[in-house]
């Protein structure tokens, strides 16, 4: 439950952390340039109450988003068996940037352009973020979501090739699942079988070593799979 707990609370925290964030933006470009406090100087736009609220609500939210994403990323390992470590393009770390950036861009940049209660300095304050923003969050954003399609392609493909009971050629002498030089042997364990059917399980098994080392497979399902060829 601890896994279940600390992903929903760590997902929650973060999205919450990053509406609360776009919607004090907003708020703070509407109110634009300003100024408050006793000076010696006349004040030509006085801020309205509340903007000092707005402001630390503003930064609260930065740091309330970066705790959300620190407990996500330490939920630990689901109770169901191990956790697919990703080793593509996909990464949470990098989602979570490209999708708080991007986000931010693109409601400040929208924001500006069409909200007309923001006045001239606010327009100009907002398309600098939008625009600032999304060059730093889209291409992230991109990159994960294009790893992460990728990653779901790969591991169609393996279950695919698990249920056909494909056979990749492994080269002799190549270290994998059994040690150096397992592709050339005829024998797996201490029962002698067939080398042509030998040659087919331990390509089989080099294989599904390979799909656990990409991240296609976790331990877990590695283990129900090898289970399932040894057995065959």
């Amino acid at each position: 439950m601890g896994y279940l707990i600390k992903a929903i609370l760590g997902a929650a925290l973060f999205v919450g952390a990053l509406v609360l964030f776009n919607v004090k933006l907003v708020s703070l470009l509407e109110t634009g340039t300003c100024a408050s406090g006793n000076t010696p100087y006349v004040i030509a736009n006085e801020c309205p109450e509340g903007t000092g609220t707005d402001i630390m609500l503003l930064i609260g939210s930065v740091f309330a988003g970066l705790v959300g994403a620190g407990i996500f990323a330490f939920r630990g390992e689901p109770p169901w068996g191990s956790r697919r470590r990703s080793r593509g393009l996909f990464g949470w770390g990098t989602f979570a940037w490209g999708l708080f950036f991007g986000v931010t861009g693109a409601v400040s940049l929208i924001s500006s352009l069409s909200n007309e209660t923001i006045g001239p300095d606010g327009e100009l304050g907002g398309a600098i973020v939008g625009g600032t923003f999304l060059l730093m969050g889209v291409p992230a954003l991109v990159l994960s979501l294009w790893g992460l399609l990728g990653g779901l392609m790969r591991r169609d493909e393996a279950a695919a090739g698990l249920r056909r009971g494909e056979a990749v050629p492994v080269a002799s002498g190549a270290s994998g699942l059994f040690g150096p030089g397992a592709a050339g042997s005829s024998r797996l364990g201490a029962g002698g079988i067939a080398p042509t059917a030998g040659r087919d399980v331990l390509g089989r098994l080099e294989r599904l070593q390979r799909l656990r080392e990409s991240g296609a497979l976790t331990d877990g399902e590695f283990e129900r799979e090898k289970a399932k060829i040894l057995g065959s």
